[in-house]
């Protein structure tokens, strides 16, 4: 969640929410099954290509119309793309069986998004085993000091638990995410409005009570509700964009940059603050 103004997740979450991710591997390239909900201008804009050119490729004489089972290649993302160039100083991985561009960028120390930017990659969920992608070298910067005593809080924390379960995410991740946030503290705000113990903006507690929960929240005094309306935003972030980085980076700046391949200085160093404290002290 961004505490500098570019929070736009309303906006971003509508376009995006009624696309269900169903890429595949093929031999020569990604395909796209589409599912009810869909539409070619949203799914252009997750994969980052222009609707004309999905259109085109997939002989579709109306881009308004598409039906649910339809197969639709993607341009441009070639299993046999060309080999990434190397910087000095970069290093060279070839994608093994089981790899994950997620694990790949925690096994580097470099976030996916500095991954998917130096070898020219639209989607963070296609790799090939045997692709080589360079490994730039790491940004190193956090947004503070990790704390010397892991962090407690026993009625936090079992909020978080439960609320984490119930949503089927890493109640760890949740804790790093949410310290990294506020430290725990109901009463933070931040300078734009941001708050409590998930630093929840307005405008997206009203998305969530209107859209999702379709019920008022308690977000301003209640630890549960302002966790439950957290929790509840990064399982749809994480859901949208199938990659926990990219969930994190859709938390602080909002998904409509992070769809578009914008990752501002300070959510880079935001992702690797969350990632860096959960990898501490809740491994």
């Amino acid at each position: 969640m961004s505490k500098l103004g570019r929070y736009l997740i309303s906006a971003a979450i509508g376009l995006t929410l009624s696309l269900a991710l169903a890429g595949s591997a093929s031999a020569g390239g990604l395909r796209h099954t589409v599912v009810a909900g869909d539409t070619l201008s949203g799914i252009s804009s997750v994969y980052a290509v222009a609707v004309d050119a999905l259109a085109q490729l997939n002989n579709i004489p109306n881009p308004n119309l598409i039906f649910p089972g339809q197969l639709l290649e993607i341009p441009g993302l070639a299993a046999d793309q060309e080999e990434p160039s190397q910087d000095r100083g970069d290093t060279v991985y070839e994608i093994q069986p089981g790899d994950t561009l997620s694990a790949i960028s925690l096994r580097f120390n470099v976030s996916v998004a500095a991954l998917q930017s130096a070898n020219g990659l639209t989607n963070a969920d296609f790799i090939v085993v045997g692709q080589r992608l360079v490994i730039p070298s790491p940004q190193p910067g956090l947004l503070f000091d990790m704390p010397t005593v892991r962090p407690s809080s026993p009625e936090v924390e079992a909020i978080i638990d439960d609320l984490s379960a119930a949503e089927g995410i890493d109640a760890n991740l949740v804790r790093a995410l949410a310290w990294v946030e506020s430290g725990w503290r109901q009463s933070a705000v931040s300078p734009t409005g941001a708050l409590g113990v998930m630093q929840l903006m307005p405008d997206t507690t009203i998305w969530l009570e209107n859209d999702v929960f379709h019920y008022e929240l308690n977000e301003d005094a209640s630890v549960y509700d302002n966790v439950k309306a957290g929790v509840r935003l990064l399982r749809i972030l994480l859901d949208s964009t199938g990659d926990v980085d990219l969930a994190l980076a859709s938390y602080y700046q909002g998904q409509g940059p992070t769809l578009n391949g914008v990752l501002y200085d300070d959510t880079r160093s935001y992702v690797r603050t969350v990632r860096a404290l959960k990898d501490r002290f809740w491994p």
